[in-house]
């Protein structure tokens, strides 16, 4: 990996891939625990980034004030012993008193921080009070020439003190001779424990924040989860193709509005499922061939397709003896047998009109998946009309008409109300051969069947007349009784 580079620094990170492994582990947590981390790094941030300005110039601030004030007592401890110096050095005019009461004297003042104060003078001479910080400091030739080069205040740093310098000058010849030196020594832990007490109540200030925030951020990432999670699984129960709940939200926010929408699209897909039910498979599947497109009423193909045709027989006078909802729930049991078959035998029922049913059989053996269809019926109804029979229920029996040939699917109808359906002729000869069959009676156009091997044993039926056709129409019954379903 090649280094990066943050202004002047350049950075190389030796192990890329533990760098991978933290960004992929990161992806892989919840959400309640990114969003702690991030708010976590964000307050930590920005506690370093406004506290640390503060700090360093509380601590230049504080050096300065030291600083200000050693000058003043170093310049006034200077005054005072520039004289005894003076007589030490010449031996002339005993000014009285001593240097170490001086050096007692300041160290009995209580200023904050000094440790201790020394004088040395151009012999060497090195007197520090308190006696006991006399091993603290000691001065070799060369130290000594050095300091006694000083000619101001000057201020030293170590790990433990800061130290103070300020020449003890007196003049000659109008020009300044340092005869020694001043020291004041502060103790650097004293000077800087306001900083450090500063940093404490900041660190634990920044720890208060944290907690706060880690709490109050686990709150509401467990409230954002909770919905999140809401609709995750509400998702999967739609992958799952169950429709049948609602979302409750459980805020305002995007997050309420997403639950929101959420619901209005189950409700929507529950809405286009019910609606599915009213249309035929065949529409529907046009519908998503086309990919929802808007149709026109000039689409149309011709195709070789199969058209069924069942209705029951004598329902007007069954009708007649059953209430509105008995004749509703006793139709459907028979639609709904029928429905099963032929979708069974790749049928697709068109539509129901009233005890009628009209499907298409529009691909691969068109004619012999109708047949066997139709077969299956008949035989089921039977099985269907004695077990009803032994319950003393109503019975129905039907007539199933079928042809075969060239037709046209397209759509039919308005702009704003169409029905994509089959047209043709042999739509006509199918609707019928149903109306002429009798109870049990499967009725086929005889040509079609010509151009086939049906297995099936047919009889020869009277010729009928269609309206439209100048010949009359050739038709057998499919003699069903012995044959097998499929």
């Amino acid at each position: 990996m090649p280094p990066i580079h943050i202004g002047k620094y350049r950075i190389k990170i030796k192990n890329p891939h533990f760098i991978d492994f933290i960004i992929s582990t990161f992806k892989s947590l919840e959400i309640r625990l990114k969003l702690s981390i991030i708010i976590v790094a964000v307050v930590v941030t920005a506690v370093v980034l406004f506290s640390m300005p503060v700090l360093m110039q509380q601590e230049d601030v504080l050096k300065e004030k030291v600083e200000d004030s050693s000058r003043f007592i170093a310049r006034n401890l200077s005054q005072d012993v520039k004289n005894i110096m003076l007589y030490e050095l010449t031996g002339v005019d005993d000014p009285g008193g001593s240097v170490e009461e001086q050096l007692e004297l300041l160290s009995y003042t209580g200023v904050a921080g000094l440790e201790f104060a020394f004088t040395l003078n151009k012999l060497g001479k090195l007197i520090v009070k308190p006696d006991s910080c006399r091993a603290r400091i000691a001065f070799d030739s060369s130290q000594v020439r050095k300091l006694m080069q000083l000619e101001r205040f000057t201020a030293q740093t170590n790990n433990e003190f800061i130290e103070y310098y300020h020449p003890v000058q007196v003049k000659k010849n109008g020009n300044p001779i340092t005869i020694g030196i001043v020291g004041i020594v502060f103790s650097k832990a004293t000077i800087l424990k306001p900083i450090e007490k500063t940093k404490r109540l900041i660190f634990y200030t920044a720890i208060g924040v944290i907690l706060i925030a880690v709490m109050g951020i686990f709150f509401l990432s467990q409230v954002m989860v909770t919905q999140i999670t809401d609709i995750f699984q509400a998702v999967r129960r739609v992958r799952e193709g169950k429709l049948d709940f609602e979302l409750k939200p459980r805020s305002e926010d995007e997050l309420g509005q997403l639950a929101t929408e959420f619901n209005r699209m189950i409700k929507h897909l529950r809405e286009k499922l019910q609606m599915q039910k009213f249309v035929s498979s065949l529409t529907v599947k046009m519908i998503q061939e086309r990919g929802g497109s808007r149709m026109k009423l000039t689409e149309g193909k011709r195709h070789n397709v199969t058209i069924f045709f069942s209705d029951v027989r004598n329902f007007t006078m069954i009708a007649e003896r059953l209430e509105p909802e008995q004749i509703v729930k006793l139709i459907n049991v028979y639609f709904q047998l029928q429905t099963e078959i032929i979708e069974k035998y790749s049928g697709v029922v068109d539509k129901f009109m009233g005890d009628q049913i009209m499907a298409i059989f529009p691909t691969g053996m068109m004619l012999q998946s109708a047949l066997s269809a139709a077969i299956e019926i008949q035989k089921k109804i039977v099985i269907l009309n004695q077990e009803r029979a032994r319950k003393n229920e109503v019975t129905l029996d039907i007539g199933i008409g079928i042809n075969h040939g060239a037709a046209v699917l397209g759509n039919m109808g308005s702009r704003d109300r169409m029905d994509y359906t089959v047209i043709g002729d042999i739509v006509n000869v199918a609707s019928r051969l149903c109306s002429i069959a009798r109870a049990g009676q499967i009725i086929v156009e005889a040509t079609p069947l010509k151009s086939m091997n049906s297995r099936y044993k047919t009889t020869r039926l009277e010729p009928i007349i269609v309206k439209g056709r100048t010949t009359p129409v050739e038709i057998c019954q499919i003699e069903y009784r012995d044959a097998a379903f499929a």
